[in-house]
């Protein structure tokens, strides 16, 4: 078996059996897939669908209802004729009124442009059409909404619309149907502020019938006024917490004494403070903070909805006295002895306060009181006491003013 297999004519015979197989193969797809110059001739039949159909009549004065804005062409005959109408659609289907006089009429749908070696039949074949004098007459627009569209708590005055009017024109018969020209403002969501829209004009008889008549404009503008009872509050500022040991809270302080709340009427009638409380426990220096605003129940807005508190704080002061401190000369004109009338023991006691540590290092040794006498001449005065120490320390003396004696030396 091997031996015959390795045959040379054995190969070659296989070989020419493959050859006439795909030659039979590769025919049969081309007469399956092509059409041949014969099948071109051979007649065939094909619908050109939606063809506009053009209405041939006195538009500035006349309407026509009733035709058709599109229809089926069927065409037939050979196949290279109706596949290049088909493809090329250069030919025009129309209705011509010039010569009709005004009612309802059935009037023939006709074609042209199309080849003489085509049957051709247009679907529908006529069309049943009233033509009827254009009348063109003014209505007032009427908006309206689904007043479910307003957030809870809102309302709306009347929709403004602008342009009021409109101008419609139609058949006069059509006119006299005109029951309602609407506008209907189409909003998504629930809305809780004035919205602004375009929205298209629609005409209706009185059973809701969309009549068809040319409305000028189409659209119109329609502002819904959507309110909230509002009411300006005032604001309380709590201070919560307690701040670190060695400071001290100042002022707790706000740039909006009022806010503007807005909801139901009730809610606003009784409300008249809201409370904001700080928290002032971690607060060690001036600090600017915004703090949001809580809602009271039956408040659906507030404006601002956060408000900038600013905080000023002290370092925690102390205070002790100081008694029996020295009274000292300043500015003593040497020819002058000075004699103290009071405090008759010549010394003053002293209340300091200021931070801790600035108090504990407070004493006789660093403060010193003294006598203003620069530029007092000789006889009885009353003069000022001026203290002089460590500075971030504040002083108050148990007297501002001593009554002194100056007389002039002798031998001077």
């Amino acid at each position: 078996m091997d031996n015959f297999m390795e045959n040379p004519w054995f190969i070659r015979i296989v070989a020419l059996l493959l050859t006439l197989l795909l030659f039979v193969s590769a025919n049969d797809l081309g007469k399956s897939s092509g059409t041949t110059p014969n099948d071109m001739e051979t007649n065939h039949t094909d619908t050109i669908v939606d063809v506009p159909v053009e209405l041939i009549y006195d538009s500035e004065n006349l309407v026509v209802t009733g035709a058709p804005k599109t229809v089926n062409v069927n065409i037939k005959g050979q196949r290279r004729f109706v596949e290049a109408t088909k493809r090329q659609r250069d030919f025009s289907v129309y209705i011509d009124l010039s010569d009709v006089e005004l009612g309802k009429h059935r009037v023939p749908i006709k074609y042209k442009d199309i080849s003489d070696k085509l049957v051709t039949n247009i679907d529908p074949v006529y069309a049943d059409i009233s033509l009827q004098e254009k009348v063109t007459e003014e209505f007032r627009v009427e908006a309206e909404f689904n007043r479910s569209i307003l957030a809870e708590g809102f309302e709306a005055d009347p929709p403004e619309v602008e342009p009021k009017t409109v101008k419609i024109t139609a058949a006069k018969d059509t006119i006299e149907k005109i029951t309602y020209v609407k506008a209907t403002i189409d909003a998504s969501g629930l809305i809780n502020d004035t919205i602004k829209r375009g929205a298209n004009v629609t005409v209706l008889d009185r059973d809701l019938n969309k009549l068809d008549v040319i409305i000028e404009p189409p659209s119109v503008s329609v502002t819904i006024p959507v309110k909230n009872p509002r009411k300006n509050i005032s604001l309380k500022i709590k201070e919560t917490g307690t701040p670190p040991e060695d400071i001290v809270i100042k002022t707790v302080s706000t740039n909006t004494p009022e806010i503007m709340v807005f909801g139901r009427t009730e809610v606003l009638q009784d409300l008249n403070e809201i409370e904001i409380s700080v928290d002032v426990s971690n607060i060690r220096e001036d600090t600017e903070m915004e703090v949001p605003i809580k809602y009271p129940e039956g408040v659906n807005r507030i404006t601002p909805d956060k408000i900038k508190v600013e905080i000023t704080t002290a370092k925690k002061m102390e205070e002790t006295t100081i008694n029996d401190i020295p009274l000292k000369n300043k500015g003593l004109d040497p020819k002058f002895d000075v004699e103290l009338l009071t405090p008759a023991d010549g010394a003053v006691s002293l209340k300091v306060s200021g931070e801790t540590e600035d108090v504990k290092k407070a004493s006789n040794s660093n403060i010193q009181v003294f006598l203003q006498l620069e530029g007092l001449s000789a006889g009885e005065h009353e003069v000022d006491l001026m203290v002089e120490g460590p500075e971030g320390l504040e002083y108050e003396l148990s007297t501002k003013k001593v009554k002194v004696i100056l007389t002039e030396k002798e031998n001077v």
